[in-house]
């Protein structure tokens, strides 16, 4: 996020000490991150540097269960939570969660071309992830996928405000414009989530673990160009395309696709179950930007700016609408699929 949260720095610091142990030196927030219930920070003691999320509003236990195992089972490029003193993964306070990591130095892949040998290992990493067997107690708080119903109440709500002409501000005021300029193109996107979702559940395809937010910007490089993965806030037991699709008609090279299924080496693709997830995709922005913009009342106008000009990029020609569309109409060319009826 880029606005701070209203939880002081002093009081972030007093729980940090008492619930890890730690003696702080320095505390800096990071402007970085897109989700709206989500801070970054860098903290900084006498031995070293962590990194910080501070979470409002609840955890998944997942998102810090998975990880974590992951890690236990060896893979190392995986960046898990690190322990409390009471032997917990992350610390409370009020409506906050406190997560801990170690701090990766590095940069994002998102501002950075990677080389093809880092997209062979990113899917040699993919692959062990996909084919690794979750904890008992992982497995019971996982979200499983439920195909085609998930954003839609949210979504619904946004379409009734606008209905009733019920927003306030000029940032609303613009989105609200929008939103029904490009009213025949959200119920498009809507219909073909819905419907894909369906037939893909009828298909009952092989579920794997899935960070489910695995693009570039969750992927740190360090110094020595190795990738460390991050953020697994969304983590659920899905088909494998859950996060392939980040890998399919997303605005990559031919070589580097190429380059990370060589090292992913995993078998066939399911191009209805990547279709529906594209779609699912867009429908998630639609649900995330809208609910941001027309029922938050806790967001920063930074952030509010922010999720105006995410929105509109939507509709824009190749990003994920568009890229959802490539993709629906690649899977009715295939034999498999050629005699689906949607729209």
């Amino acid at each position: 996020m880029l606005d701070k949260p209203d939880l002081a720095d002093a009081m972030i610091v007093k729980q940090l000490e008492a619930n890890y142990g730690l003696h702080i030196h320095g505390l800096e927030f990071l402007p970085v991150g897109n989700d709206q219930r989500a801070w970054a920070y860098r903290v900084e003691v006498e031995t070293g540097v962590y990194f910080l999320k501070l979470r409002k509003g609840g955890t998944k236990p997942a998102s810090l269960l998975a990880p974590r195992y992951l890690k236990t089972r060896g893979i190392k490029q995986v960046v898990a939570p690190l322990e409390t003193v009471c032997g917990r993964l992350s610390a409370s306070h009020g409506d906050y969660d406190l997560i801990l990591y170690p701090f990766v130095e590095g940069q994002s892949a998102w501002r950075m071309p990677l080389a093809l040998s880092q997209w062979r290992a990113w899917g040699a990493v993919m692959r062990k992830i996909h084919g690794s067997s979750l904890s008992a107690q992982a497995l019971d708080v996982a979200e499983r996928e439920v195909f085609g119903l998930k954003w839609l109440n949210t979504i619904d709500k946004v379409e009734e405000l606008l209905r009733r002409g019920d927003w306030r501000g000029q940032v609303a005021a613009q989105a609200a414009r929008l939103w029904r300029e490009q009213t025949a193109e959200i119920q498009r996107c809507r219909r073909r989530f819905q419907e894909t979702g369906a037939l893909l559940a009828a298909d009952s395809p092989e579920f794997v673990l899935c960070h489910a937010d695995i693009h570039t910007a969750n992927i740190i490089l360090n110094p020595l160009g190795e990738i460390h993965i991050v953020d697994w806030d969304e983590t659920v037991i899905a088909p494998k395309e859950r996060d392939l699709m980040f890998f399919v008609e997303d605005g990559h090279q031919p070589e580097e696709t190429a380059a990370f299924f060589a090292g992913y080496d995993g078998g066939e693709i399911n191009w209805l179950a990547l279709a529906y997830y594209k779609y699912d995709w867009v429908i998630q922005e639609f649900a995330d930007y809208g609910e941001r913009i027309f029922l938050s009342d806790e967001i920063g106008a930074k952030d509010l700016e922010s999720a105006l000009c995410e929105f509109k990029r939507l509709f824009e020609p190749g990003d994920v609408i568009d890229r959802a569309h490539r993709t629906f109409h690649w899977m009715l060319r295939q034999p498999a699929y050629s005699h689906i009826g949607i729209g």
